[in-house]
């Protein structure tokens, strides 16, 4: 899976200095597997927790929490949302069996900064912690539906097909984390005419919230590819 954020060896640019990485997993043995081999193998300070959640994080105080939503009573959103006001810059990784694209969908729009499967082991987490940590965005490809198929379901390619590329452009990459101003950065346009190119083209696919063009992105494959340039 590319990094859909940075451009070049996204190992090169990594700041290992800020990254701390809370693994939530309720088999000890295996909390403890997963911290070792993050450590072994990335460049992370890592903690392991099998037990009060909640009280780990205030804890640990990590950047990056990985979990998988299984293992928690409620939504995705629910855990972001707490996560959120207890460490505000603290970012949330799903780590779910290849099998569970609806639940890695769902976290992904509740605001989750990627999702990658069991079945990559170590290796996939490495590199989709090292991608959100340069803000983007990491999407195994087991979990993003084909282009084609999720067009046949429902529609979306041809709804897609009525966007100018600018704002196919503007609201990929909202998909992918961008700010409005970091959009704007990149066509040399200002912030406000990217506003105006978002809300045009959301208009046009009928999306209101950044979890309708997130969720409308996957279902186009957007996020398995790198950025578009202009």
């Amino acid at each position: 899976m590319d990094d859909i954020r940075a451009t070049g060896d996204p190992f090169l640019s990594f700041n290992p200095i800020l990254t701390r990485v809370l693994v939530f997993e309720p088999n000890p043995l295996l909390a403890t597997s997963i911290r070792s081999g993050l450590e072994l193998t990335g460049p992370f300070t890592t903690e392991a927790c099998s037990g009060d959640f909640l009280e780990a994080l205030a804890a640990f105080r990590p950047n990056i929490v990985v979990l998988d939503p299984a293992h928690l009573p409620g939504l995705p959103e629910t855990y972001v949302s707490k996560i959120s006001q207890r460490l505000p810059n603290c970012e949330v990784l799903a780590y779910v069996t290849e099998s569970g694209r609806k639940s890695a969908q769902q976290c992904l729009a509740a605001g989750f900064v990627g999702a990658v499967s069991h079945a990559r082991g170590i290796e996939g987490l490495v590199e989709a912690l090292t991608v959100a940590r340069l803000g983007g965005i990491y999407v195994d490809q087991c979990f993003a539906p084909t282009a084609s198929s999720a067009a046949a379901e429902t529609g979306d390619g041809e709804a897609s097909s009525r966007l100018s590329e600018r704002e196919r452009f503007v609201l990929e990459h909202v998909a992918r984390g961008f700010s409005n101003k970091e959009i704007a950065g990149k066509l040399g346009l200002s912030s406000k005419t990217v506003e105006t190119y978002r809300s045009r083209g959301a208009g046009k696919l009928g999306l209101r919230r950044k979890s309708d063009i997130v969720q409308h992105a996957l279902r186009s494959d957007w996020l398995g590819e790198r950025p578009d340039r202009l």
